[in-house]
């Protein structure tokens, strides 16, 4: 598990440090505090790679046709004030109290690119290779580099070129880690073949369990191939199967996370606006059955809310269970620096601040905190 990080230069972020995370970690604030860019950089911690800064395109919706046209200013967002002269940094400490460090650089050079051997896409590469080297074309590369205890495990490089994108060079994993944004809906078939393979290891009785949450009534999950591809149906008591997606938003998203869990051991599970389409009054169930499922696969979870509804949930889960692995962090800007903070705010604290009807943004608590 993560115990600790520092971040420079990344995104919303110039310098900012937090310590004291836990299994369950969930992160609040107001909307643009940067809960985003923070579960955006713990990806980079735990998988540093250009499959993950692609990913990130992606989430971030940036256009091929941007990066053809501008791929000078490709990786801009990326760093603090669209500064891309300065290397974006992430300190942290794992659990086996190892010091890891990611550093991500941008430049034009694209002589490591070239040297790299990539085996399994050659011909390919080649080619790429070969048409920026013949050119003066604008190019922009972004450097990637692992290291544990100042040992050097990897380097990944990362072209935007009027070709458009390409990548080279083995990722190092510290941790699996995968990032399910806000707004994100796993299709059909990639949640019909998650849920067989959490059958197949007899683990897909969670999703049947979370769901029931939702809808008492729901008493079978099976996966269906009736066109092209699979999809998951449910059944409920008396009635026939229904495709998953009739049943809305808040039960795709559960079964999401859930199979994330279950199909992932020894993972960390990153869950963007976690309250997105869930019920208040399911909201404590819930919570409880992560706690249950992220301490029985060994999953630590950071997820993110601007939910009052969402952070009472969790609060009165860890309280009325006498839970003793989740924190709650408060993320906002400092009244003098504006710099983002990220403050550890104990359970009996939280407890207090909800039954006196007080703010719990992170701006009011840094006032506080600083008078």
């Amino acid at each position: 598990m993560i115990k600790s990080f520092e971040i420079k230069n990344f995104r919303c972020f110039e310098h900012t440090k937090a310590v004291g995370f836990s299994r369950i970690n969930l992160i609040g604030g107001r909307n643009n505090a940067g809960k985003t860019a923070l579960l955006e950089a713990l990806l980079l911690m735990g998988k540093p790679s250009n499959q993950s800064i692609a990913r990130l395109l992606g989430f971030r919706e940036v256009s091929k046709k941007f990066i053809e046209e501008m791929p000078q200013k490709a990786w801009n967002n990326f760093f603090y004030q669209q500064n891309n002269t300065k290397k974006i940094s992430f300190n942290f400490v794992l659990d086996d109290k190892t010091d890891n460090k990611v550093t991500i650089n941008c430049d034009e050079k694209i002589d490591d690119f070239i040297s790299m051997k990539d085996e399994q896409n050659e011909d390919i590469m080649s080619e790429f290779a070969n048409s920026l080297a013949n050119t003066n074309a604008v190019k922009s590369s972004l450097h990637i580099n692992a290291d544990a205890d100042n040992t050097n495990l990897q380097t990944n490089v990362f072209v935007a070129s009027p070709n458009g994108l390409a990548g080279k060079g083995i990722p190092h994993i510290f941790i699996d880690t995968y990032l399910i944004p806000a707004s994100f809906r796993l299709k059909n078939d990639k949640l019909a073949i998650e849920f067989d393979k959490a059958k197949f290891e007899g683990n897909s009785e969670a999703l049947l369990k979370a769901f029931q949450i939702v809808d008492s009534i729901v008493e079978e999950i099976t996966a269906f191939k009736l066109s092209n591809d699979a999809e998951l149906f449910l059944k409920r008591k008396n009635e026939d199967y229904m495709s998953l997606s009739l049943f809305g938003d808040a039960m795709n998203k559960i079964a999401n996370f859930i199979l994330r869990i279950v199909n992932n051991k020894d993972s960390i599970l990153l869950i963007d606006e976690i309250e997105n389409g869930i019920h208040y009054e399911n909201q404590e169930e819930i919570w409880k059955v992560l706690f249950e499922l992220c301490e029985k696969y060994n999953v630590q979870l950071f997820a993110t809310s601007h939910s009052y509804e969402m952070i009472e949930a969790f609060k009165n889960t860890i309280v009325k269970n006498n839970l003793q692995n989740g924190n709650y962090f408060e993320m906002g800007r400092h009244s003098i620096s504006n710099k983002i903070t990220i403050q550890k705010i104990p359970i009996n604290s939280l407890e207090n601040k909800i039954n006196n009807e007080r703010p719990i943004r992170g701006e009011q608590t840094n006032k506080r905190k600083l008078s």
